[in-house]
């Protein structure tokens, strides 16, 4: 590489930098590539000459919100469709539910967090619609925000093409979308008047706030969020989401990004097909010592020397590993993830927790037979895991061998009871109890 290309490099890396710094998204390892290209395509929209000249414009002057809105554009994925993994609708259904039960008269309070197009949070509103109808809608409060302009737009517009209805049958929803013709339906109204979207930049502060509308949720979605910010920037949106629940309220993320390091101050609760967070109340903290009337004469002694700095704390393999697949996922398209996945749980073989978020990845990406190798490999490693277990009866009972998943179950409660993970044994002794 010449001089010219080394300055090149380095606009670059400072573009990224701080489109990173404004936004959050993060374009760390082979995200770098899809940052880099997608530099020439918003230098077309700008007019400009090409991608340096386009790093050169993100960089000169004050970030402003054209920048952002270019970025949003050119550099987050729109992939969503209705009634996407509906276990999470189930959730929404029982929360309200327990809310008329206790006869609170507030209202349920949901967020979609990076609603990308819109199909999230209408589908939150149906789904309350069909299953719990004595909830009137005018006690559902439902915000859904993103940092993408255009797919707010398109959200608003509350039309959609047949993909959007990829997983259900529109004729199923008829009392919801009303047909155009031409492969397009539209939202019903008093459906779509449920729904309030605006522009928040997840990585800002702005949020918990009373102007955001964010206060007192009482669900949020942030599926498929996550994946775009670097581990640091996610643990802070996670504590910020955090302050927007009420307590016992649900953070609904998706599986492949549900490391539970990240979620201080939550109880993964684990169902059949998906993992969320709940909301712990934080404890009282004890009362301070009361100071002693006569401070005790200390003697004087030399001043210990500082530690030196803790140098900083490197990526684990395992982490970077996954944070590839999720680029790949969302730039290059499934089985490009699903063969980097492949890869890198023959480079990890031996790191249990990869081996775990992977079988999730596999399952959720619909590849059980990598789900399965890695389970596997996960119970050599770590044989009384019990969400190993827990993930094997997944399998089985998708693949129709009840009799092998309900072993597989008394040994997940068994397991999850010597190491007193009350949640997941209980989840495993509820399905039991279905499948009996």
């Amino acid at each position: 590489m010449n001089a010219i290309d080394d300055t090149v490099g380095d606009v670059f890396d400072l573009a990224a930098q701080r489109v990173e710094a404004a936004t959050g998204l993060t374009f760390a390892g082979l995200r770098r590539r899809q940052f880099d290209a997608a530099l020439d395509r918003m230098a077309g929209a700008l007019g400009l000459p090409g991608a340096a000249a386009c790093a050169s414009w993100l960089l000169a002057g004050p970030w402003d919100d054209a920048r952002s809105a270019l970025c949003a554009r050119f550099l987050t994925v729109g992939e969503t469709y209705l009634l996407r993994e509906p276990r999470a609708f189930d959730l929404v259904c029982d929360r309200a539910r327990a809310l008329l039960a206790r006869g609170a008269t507030r209202p349920l309070r949901i967020w979609s967090a990076g609603c990308c197009t819109g199909e999230e949070p209408y589908s939150i509103a149906l789904a309350l619609r069909r299953g719990v109808p004595q909830l009137p809608p005018e006690r559902v409060d439902i915000l859904a925000t993103d940092l993408n302009d255009a797919f707010l737009d398109v959200a608003r517009a509350g039309i959609y093409r047949r993909w959007s209805f990829r997983r259900t049958d529109p004729a199923d929803l008829a009392a919801f979308f009303r047909p155009l013709g031409d492969g397009l339906y539209e939202v019903d109204a008093s459906l779509r008047a449920q729904v309030r979207f605006a522009n928040l930049n997840l990585a800002s502060d702005v949020y918990p706030s009373a102007g955001t509308g964010t206060l007192a949720q009482d669900v949020i979605f942030c599926r498929n969020v996550l994946m775009y910010f670097a581990p640091a920037q996610a643990a802070r949106v996670i504590a910020r989401l955090r302050g927007c629940l009420v307590d016992g309220g649900w953070l609904v993320v998706n599986a492949s990004e549900a490391s539970t390091r990240l979620f201080d101050g939550f109880t993964p609760v684990f169902r059949e097909d998906a993992v969320f967070f709940r909301k712990d109340a934080l404890p009282v903290p004890a009362p301070a010592p009361a100071a002693p009337a006569v401070a005790p004469v200390v003697p004087a002694r030399r001043p210990e020397p500082l530690p030196a700095a803790a140098p900083s704390a490197r990526v684990p393999a395992d982490a970077a590993a996954m944070d590839r697949v999720h680029a790949l996922a969302q730039t290059a398209g499934r089985e490009e993830a699903l063969q980097c996945l492949r890869r890198a749980v023959e480079a990890e073989a031996l790191s249990a927790p990869l081996q775990q978020r992977a079988a999730l990845f596999a399952l959720e990406h619909g590849d059980p037979a990598l789900a399965r190798h890695c389970v596997r490999r996960l119970l050599y490693l770590e044989p009384d895991s019990a969400f190993g277990h827990y993930l094997w009866a997944l399998i089985e009972d998708a693949a129709g061998r009840r009799p092998r998943a309900r072993s597989l179950l008394r040994d997940c409660r068994r397991l999850a009871g010597a190491a007193a993970d009350a949640e997941l044994g209980g989840a495993a002794a509820a399905w039991l109890e279905r499948m009996s």
